[in-house]
């Protein structure tokens, strides 16, 4: 049996190498694509690997802050910025429009040959509303405040404002309206978050007058019609809770959903959904660019909705989320705790493809990146607060490989032929079954006592021919097991390390003996 693996040389000490809119895609805009089996983000007309970085959210309101660190962003291998854009400073007095700081990161983008992804915070960040201009903050009767059941009034806009819709959608239109007329013909612009990890802080539900009144009514004909019509395909926690109120057809919000507090964030995801759908309908009407929300997930101290933003776009209420906002393109999970795999697995699914708008970086951005394109065929990831890193990074090494990969990644994610394995102590061997053959993957430092397991590993594998492989990862021992019938031994024909530039094979060193072991690890040294 012979086996042609690839794998990549050592970089640094501490990293080894081993459609949906039709106006969009006829004028070549980016949009959205099903590509075989993978939702693709396509720009320019060829699919496109989000390698991002998101900038702290005060960064983009500084000319003087962000003229060095374009070309920084550049040199880090990044392909993508995730940038700021505050509703305050745009539309500083009601109706008149300021675009200058937006026009300034175009053209830091495009100098250093890097694409956009817009951060709407309009109505809210972070659950409150603090990027909202000065006239809407000192308006609490044009624009009311979420009111929390002990009484206490807050700054937070509820969504049940219309007055807050309105001025927001246009705002937001507005926005959309002016990248287009700036930048059709440039695409550096390839994607919009609209809003902030939006949801009621404090309470599970708002509680003011209106928002009584709203709650007291029956839940939306559209909403009750598909979960009938999905009864099948809904979120298992979200059917259980609709199930457990004995699955009616109508009613309230409490007697559908029952007297809990999963039915007062039921009735805020869909209050929050409706808002932002509206939202992003008016952007899309000027520029219908791809449109995401990102969510604030569930911490493992949170006891309650409030605890977390209520009513946010978590896994639990995505049912609501699809229902209440179809012009919501991806609901993206921001993800700064361990469990990357088992939270990236309940924001994966086949209506909604997975993009990482903030997460970690250094060893463990770099394995999540690694992951979430190789396993769930992400469309890309981006580490927080980016313009602090120093050039040299572990992210910045990674995203070098990713980027030389991308060809093989995006094509490999169309055909169903790239695999990714993610471990640490805790679970640190996988198996994967892959081109025919089953590869258990274990994490273990070869140049120390090999009962003794290091922190991480990780692995992206992809088949690209009968008994070849391109093998790219840090801290993984692969062996390889036929999964076909014939012999159950696999020995490796031919193995050598090198490099992909802009998805070119460059051979380095044919690799034997000692550096093999007859299983294929990836570490820092023989």
């Amino acid at each position: 049996m012979n086996i042609s693996t690839k794998y990549f040389s050592c970089i640094s000490i501490a990293f080894i190498l081993l459609a949906h809119n039709d106006w969009a895609q006829t004028n070549n805009q980016p949009h959205l694509e099903k590509r075989g089996n993978a939702t693709q983000l396509i720009v320019d007309g060829k699919p496109f690997l989000v390698l991002g970085g998101e900038l702290h959210n005060s960064a983009s309101s500084s000319l003087e802050y962000m003229q060095p660190i374009w070309p920084k962003l550049a040199s880090m291998n990044l392909n993508t910025a995730l940038s700021a854009v505050s509703w305050e400073l745009i539309e500083p007095e009601e109706g008149k429009f300021d675009f200058t700081l937006v026009d300034a990161m175009l053209k830091g983008a495009r100098e250093s040959h890097l694409h956009l992804i817009l951060l709407w915070f309009g109505s809210w960040k972070n659950g409150l509303s603090h990027y909202t201009p000065y006239w809407v903050k000192k308006d609490f009767t044009r624009f009311p405040r979420i009111k929390l059941s002990n009484g206490k009034a807050t700054e937070t806009i509820t969504p049940l404002s219309m007055e807050g819709l309105k001025a927001d959608s246009r705002a937001f239109a507005t926005l959309m309206k002016h990248v287009r007329e700036v930048d059709t013909q440039d695409h550096t612009v390839i994607m919009i978050q609209v809003e902030n990890e939006m949801g009621v802080l404090g309470d599970s539900r708002d509680h003011s007058t209106a928002a009584d009144a709203a709650f007291n009514k029956n839940v939306s004909k559209e909403l009750m019609y598909e979960l009938v019509k999905n009864k099948n395909d809904l979120q298992p926690g979200f059917k259980k809770l609709w199930t457990d109120g004995g699955s009616k057809i109508s009613g309230t919000w409490k007697e559908v959903f029952g007297n809990s507090y999963s039915s007062d964030e039921a009735f805020m995801a869909w209050n929050y959904a409706q808002y932002i759908n509206s939202v992003a309908k008016a952007g899309k009407a000027e520029y219908p660019l791809p449109m995401y929300v990102n969510a604030w997930i569930v911490q493992p101290e949170d006891k309650m909705p409030g605890d977390y933003p209520s009513g946010g776009p978590q896994s639990h209420v995505h049912d609501i989320w699809r229902v209440g906002a179809p012009n919501i393109d991806i609901l993206a999970p921001d993800i700064y705790l361990s469990d990357f795999t088992g939270i990236t697995s309940m924001y994966y699914h086949t209506w909604n493809p997975l993009f990482v708008p903030e997460s970690f970086s250094f060893s463990m951005g770099s394995a999540n990146a690694f992951y979430a394109v190789g396993h769930f065929n992400a469309i890309g990831y981006s580490p927080f607060g980016i313009d602090r890193f120093d050039t040299n990074n572990v992210i910045s090494k990674a995203y070098k490989i990713l980027s030389g990969l991308s060809p093989k990644i995006l094509e490999a994610q169309s055909k169903g032929s790239i695999e990714a394995v993610s471990l640490n102590k805790k679970d640190s061997v996988q198996n994967i079954n892959i081109g025919g053959y089953m590869l258990e993957a274990s994490i273990r430092n070869p140049r120390r006592n090999r009962d003794i397991f290091s922190q991480i590993g990780y692995a992206l594998i992809i088949n690209t021919g009968q008994d070849e492989y391109t093998i790219a990862g840090y801290n993984v021992v692969l062996t390889f097991k036929p999964s076909t019938p014939g012999p159950q031994t696999a020995g490796f024909a031919d193995v050598w390390e090198g490099r992909y530039e802009s998805g070119q094979w460059i051979a380095g060193r044919k690799l034997n003996g000692d550096n093999i072991m007859q299983s294929y690890r990836l570490a820092d040294e023989a």
